[in-house]
């Protein structure tokens, strides 16, 4: 029963399930859906090796005490279509742009 308390706490407070605006059946099950799929992923992470250093850990304390761990991807996508790429196959993308389309990027590499 503790567990099960805990993981509804969790559920409540952590993703925020409560503060939930929507009055549509069908946004409202999409989210509760989501939420559970989330905190169920977390769950099976835990079972791995490397989130075996999670286990016995709640979520939010789990989220609080996370660090990254090498280069942050960058993702670049235009109208349907997306890729992602390390910080320097970005830049090697932009500098094998023609000055037109830098010119373009500009703006949006300003907020990098």
């Amino acid at each position: 029963r503790t567990e099960i308390e805990e993981d509804f706490r969790q559920i409540k407070d952590f993703w925020q399930l409560e503060d939930f605006k929507s009055t549509k059946f069908h946004v409202i099950a999409f989210h509760i859906v989501m939420l559970l799929v989330g905190y169920l992923f977390f769950q099976i992470y835990t079972t791995t090796e490397e989130g075996s250093k999670y286990c016995g850990k709640t979520l939010p304390v789990a989220a609080k005490n996370y660090t990254e761990e090498g280069p942050t991807p960058i993702i670049i996508y235009a109208g349907h279509c997306f890729g992602i790429f390390s910080f320097w196959e970005a830049m090697q993308l932009v500098m094998n742009c023609s000055d037109e389309i830098r010119a373009k990027m500009e703006p949006i590499l300003s907020r990098i």
